[in-house]
């Protein structure tokens, strides 16, 4: 899999364009912003780079990024509800590589998780999917035969009724909403959500109401970007996966390991099964008209054969140094 299959570069670079108009429109300044500690362990952070007007900072002792001070409340709902790079995003982005990401997301997500709890000696059971978009992941599990209640949870109407409309029960809403009706909490062997927690501002409180809405002893997964991956930290300030206030939180190893028990749950296992780390560096460094500055990496990108860099993206991959990380917990 390439970057470009999956996040065309002029489809991306106009959503990026116009979330730089969004922001100068919606925060030209950090008035009302509100400080915050770190999402992984709840320390203080040191200076790493800015995007605009979004500082973000570095926890010194488990290496999590985030973006401090970040949003109030009502300005991110207002940014998701009225901003044009949100509509691109669903009216635009998302519908034209949907079927791409199908085939190279979605139905190998399924098999690998359907692997994953089989090595444990689970099936998945009934399953909620938090941020379900146009229900693409619950299509292809109930492909796949996976036999229990499949329901989603989405916050934004058309989606919501995109989901009904393929025959899944369906809350619209956000997470904590979910969590707070008796009719969802506590009902899911697997609560699943995918490529949502780097949005939010509480890790800890989405990772909460993800908890209420699992049975005792269910699990949950959740995928998103890692503040110590590969492509993060080698491109810093130009990394385009850094992009408030879309992203805000970028949690490493260590930080969900310290956030995990604060949340109550248990963590089972913490993956990194990313495919793409080097790509994205390369393309980025070449949409810039730029060599790598490290002669290692200048070598791995240009010389180095093919063979080679497939061997390192499986390294980091492996070893969990990737920016797409996997995290798998259980509901004591």
């Amino acid at each position: 899999m390439r970057e470009a299959d999956i996040r065309p570069a002029a489809l991306h670079d106009e959503y990026l364009r116009l979330s730089t108009a969004d922001v100068a429109a919606l925060f030209p300044d950090t008035r009302g912003f509100v400080a915050r500690p770190c999402p992984g362990c709840g320390g203080g952070g040191e200076p790493a780079f800015a995007k605009g007007v979004f500082s973000l900072v570095r926890c010194p002792d488990c290496a999590t990024l985030w973006v401090d001070p970040a949003p109030p409340a009502d300005r991110l709902a207002a940014f998701y509800r009225d901003s044009a790079s949100q509509r691109y995003w669903g009216e635009v982005f998302f519908p034209a590589v949907a079927e791409a990401r199908r085939e190279m997301i979605f139905r190998p997500r399924v098999e690998r998780i359907a692997a994953l709890l089989a090595g444990r000696g689970l099936r998945p059971g009934a399953v909620v999917d938090v941020g379900a978009g146009t229900g693409i992941f619950l299509e292809e599990a109930r492909a796949a035969g996976w036999d229990g209640p499949l329901r989603a949870v989405e916050p934004t109407a058309g989606l919501a009724a995109t989901c009904r409309n393929k025959g899944f029960a369906t809350f619209e809403g956000l997470a904590d909403q979910a969590a707070a009706d008796p009719a969802w909490a506590g009902q899911a062997d697997l609560v699943v959500s995918f490529e949502v927690i780097e949005h939010l501002v509480s890790a800890e409180g989405f990772l909460r109401d993800l908890a209420t809405l699992a049975r005792p002893g269910g699990l949950i997964l959740v995928t998103g970007l890692c503040g110590t991956g590969f492509d993060i930290l080698t491109l810093g300030a130009r990394s385009k996966a850094v992009a408030p206030p879309h992203h805000l939180t970028f949690l490493s190893q260590a930080g969900v390991e310290a956030l995990m028990p604060r949340c109550g749950l248990d963590l089972l296992d913490f993956l990194t099964p990313g495919r793409i780390d080097l790509d994205i560096v390369r393309n980025t460094l070449a949409a810039a008209g730029e060599d790598p500055a490290d002669p290692f990496l200048r070598h791995l990108l240009g010389q180095a054969p093919a063979e080679t860099q497939a061997a390192f993206q499986a390294f980091l991959a492996d070893n969990r140094l990737s920016s797409h990380m996997w995290l798998l917990a259980r509901k004591p």
